[in-house]
């Protein structure tokens, strides 16, 4: 008899897609069903203000500077989220799981399907902020080509990485149709709305 509970679920029945002005309500949803830790991890703060401008977001996707990209389950719930902000081909990535669904690497889909996006949209550089205690998003990174990078407050590290015009084949997730930086990059999108919020509580 198997050991497998009857609520988990297979990597293979969730689904990415690029994410919309109308996902709104689910993705709200998703947001009040993500755990303390893991919101505090994606947004480096408490509070519902960090939630709000997420969802602010969802309607100024271009798929080019501002792109949002759902894990959804069968019944199209939200079962994770990434995004990236670019300013000038730096873009400033993020992205965050329900607990039930970390190690099915999920993660990976999600970064590859950023990674796909930027360069098919001709971004020069790709970079995340993560805090120096989450093990596995650093392992991540490190997994996805990224190299980090010391940040400027020793709770947070940099990963990033170049990208080149090449094909990077992120399979898994539905396409809309058809793309080593010196210095620290930007870290808030052009309407001054950080991806994420200043360290701390």
């Amino acid at each position: 008899m198997s050991g497998r509970q009857p609520w988990a679920l297979d990597a293979a029945q969730i689904r990415l897609r690029t994410a919309r002005a109308d996902d709104g309500e689910r993705v709200a949803r998703f947001l009040a069903a993500m755990d303390r830790d893991g919101l505090y991890q994606r947004h480096f703060a408490h509070g519902g203000a960090p939630n709000l401008a997420l969802l602010a977001r969802l309607a100024a996707s271009d798929l080019r500077d501002r792109v949002g990209i759902l894990a959804l389950d069968q019944g199209g719930e939200v079962l994770g989220h990434a995004e990236y902000v670019a300013i000038d081909g730096s873009a400033e990535y993020a992205l965050m799981l329900l607990p039930r669904v970390r190690g099915l690497g999920l993660g990976r889909r999600l970064l590859a399907a950023l990674l796909e996006i930027a360069i098919a949209a001709g971004q020069r550089e790709l970079h995340g902020i993560i805090q120096a205690g989450n093990t596995p998003a650093l392992q991540l990174s490190l997994r996805m080509g990224l190299r980090v990078v010391p940040g400027a407050d020793r709770t947070a590290v940099i990963v990033s990485r170049e990208l080149a015009p090449a094909r990077f084949a992120a399979s898994g997730w539905d396409r809309p149709g058809a793309a080593d930086y010196q210095t620290p990059p930007a870290l808030h999108d052009p309407d001054r709305t950080p991806l994420h919020r200043g360290i701390g509580p």
